[in-house]
């Protein structure tokens, strides 16, 4: 419990909440029937004698400071999936909250009434949901003045859906049915270089050193990766410089869902999106014996464990090895 709530015994707690400089306390014996009830009345209490609504220790508090931040530190699509989060789940259970208050019981409270109701599983939605609370908790610690954050979270069992990998030929055959140069130099950057839409969309001429043969490329959270180009890429890329030159890449780009799925038509296939490209990229590269460690670097990944999703791609190919030598 934090400092102001003490367990008597069960069911019985004290508050004892500090007033002001001379010393004042506001004490009370309450009834509860657990942790979670007892910090929910300690939190009336404070909004009763005025304690609570305008500390700047609350969760609600560190968000309003949050939110400008991540609008200019963090990607658009970032920034709106988490503002979103925060206002729409997040704040209105925990905003209230000290930083130090949130304890497993609280969480799994969480867990429990974002479940109620549901007609699907949501269990990577509110892992990710807690994955923002807790780095905004980080964040408002670091800067101060902000009570110590709770350690990790507890997530729910989740396991992340394997990818459906479109074959090199099949890559191919969608960058070859493309409209146009920008968007067959488009399509194979996403997948020579494993890109995600938004990293296509802010790339720079600047940023590409064809005399050195690579991209830097500034990924999730403002961190920025070095990918090797191709052969294949850097010609096309040099080619698309020409004929369009400007302060990015794809200029303009929009949104190129339109063309993409165009190009998939014309190539017979369906089912395969640009984010498809970036995971043919990672499961290519392991199936042609680049290391995982290696994929994980160019994919920007911050933990391993998400690049060891790939991994099945390998263990199939080396099925299909063992079987053609020993049946």
């Amino acid at each position: 419990m934090n400092m102001t709530i003490r367990k008597v015994r069960e069911g019985v707690y004290d508050i004892d909440i500090p007033m002001g400089k001379r010393g004042d306390r506001f004490r009370e014996r309450i009834k509860a029937s657990s942790d979670i009830e007892a910090a929910a009345k300690e939190t009336e209490r404070r909004r009763l004698l005025g304690k609570e609504d305008f500390s700047p220790f609350t969760v609600s508090a560190i968000s309003e400071k949050y939110i400008p931040w991540m609008k200019i530190h963090q990607s658009e699509l970032t920034y709106k999936d988490k503002k979103r989060m925060l206002f729409s789940s997040i704040l209105p259970f925990f905003g209230r909250m000290m930083p130090d208050r949130i304890e497993p019981q609280a969480v799994e409270t969480y867990k429990q009434k974002r479940l109620e109701g549901s007609k699907k599983k949501i269990y990577r939605q509110i892992n990710l949901e807690l994955l923002c609370l807790q780095a905004m908790l980080k964040w408002g610690h670091k800067q101060g003045p902000c009570n110590e954050p709770p350690g990790k979270l507890s997530a729910l069992p989740y396991q992340r859906k394997l990818p459906d990998i479109p074959t090199p030929k099949e890559v191919d055959q969608i960058i070859e049915h493309a409209s146009d140069l920008f968007h067959k130099s488009l399509f194979l950057a996403l997948y020579h270089a494993g890109l995600r839409s938004q990293e296509a969309r802010s790339l720079k001429w600047s940023d590409i050193d064809f005399d050195a043969g690579y991209m830097r490329v500034n990924g999730k959270g403002d961190k920025y990766r070095v990918i090797p180009l191709s052969s294949r890429l850097s010609r096309m890329l040099q080619d698309q410089r020409s004929s369009f030159g400007g302060l990015y890449v794809w200029g303009n780009i929009g949104s190129f869902k339109t063309a993409f799925n165009a190009s998939v038509r014309r190539a017979g296939l369906n089912g395969i999106t640009p984010h498809h490209l970036r995971h043919a990229f990672a499961s290519h590269n392991l199936e042609g014996g680049t290391d995982l460690k290696s994929v994980q670097d160019l994919l920007g990944h911050a933990m391993l464990t998400t690049t060891q999703i790939y991994l099945h791609t390998t263990f199939r190919k080396h099925s299909e090895q063992i079987k053609n030598v020993f049946g």
